[in-house]
């Protein structure tokens, strides 16, 4: 079964669909999926929805969020910082985790691309028992060199906003602000439970070497991370 939930964080609502399995024994496990950069609770291809649909046939939970400003979600996309994304998260864990229908002691937390940074904060703070990173963004502020030529530079000095080519949106000060104090790696150094990295090495948005990072972040534990390396499908899995 599938639900649609609005969730408040700060002044907005945000968009989430719940998957319920209608098999299994209750408590479920459950998967909380957090979407990349520009990207929403479907995500590319679909890739979140097809996912969410088979665990839950698995007999696990999964909810899928929209970011604010992203997706269903309310917020206009330029107020969007990696700080609102990680607040997102945890009105997102917050919210299953006081819904008995879902163990607490079988939460697993999977991010995308940037929303990796969420997932890292959110899985060691709240202590999940998974952490699950695909294609994960390990230097947030490399998006702003990939991003800002000295023209967008000088732009956002003076009006606060930018509009760079190709990206269908404006992006705020406060988001290139948070780029640089925003430190996933230190969050992984942290988080105690299992972990699987998954990147391809035809990624063309972020190179392997993010997910080597992480690698090397969550490796001296007791609990060794996984990760597995795909010849191609580019940053989604296509």
């Amino acid at each position: 079964m599938e639900k649609s939930i609005w969730l408040k964080s700060g002044r907005y609502n945000l968009s989430g669909v719940l998957h319920i399995p209608e098999k299994g024994k209750k408590p479920y496990p459950v998967v909380v999926m957090f979407h990349g950069f520009t990207g929403n609770k479907a995500e590319s291809h679909f890739l979140f929805t097809k996912t969410a649909r088979y665990l839950s046939s698995k007999g696990i939970g999964v909810f899928r969020l929209d970011f604010m400003g992203s997706g269903d979600s309310e917020g206009n996309f330029e107020d969007m910082t990696l700080l609102t994304e990680i607040q997102d998260g945890k009105k997102a864990i917050e919210f299953i985790m006081s819904d008995g229908l879902f163990d607490r002691n079988r939460i697993g937390i999977l991010g995308l691309s940037m929303g990796a940074v969420t997932a890292s904060y959110i899985a060691a703070e709240y202590r999940t028992r998974t952490l699950i990173l695909w294609s994960p963004l390990a230097y947030p502020e490399l998006i702003e060199k990939k991003i800002l030529t000295r023209k967008l530079k000088k732009t956002l000095q003076e009006k606060g906003k930018v509009y760079p080519p190709g990206l269908g949106n404006y992006l705020g000060q406060g988001f290139f602000r948070t780029l640089h104090t925003v430190k996933p790696l230190e969050m992984a150094n942290l988080y105690t439970g299992n972990v699987l990295i998954i990147h391809t090495k035809d990624d063309a948005t972020l190179p392997i070497e993010h997910s080597f990072s992480y690698f090397e972040a969550f490796h001296n534990r007791a609990i060794q991370p996984r990760l597995i390396i795909l010849e191609e499908g580019g940053h989604t899995f296509t």
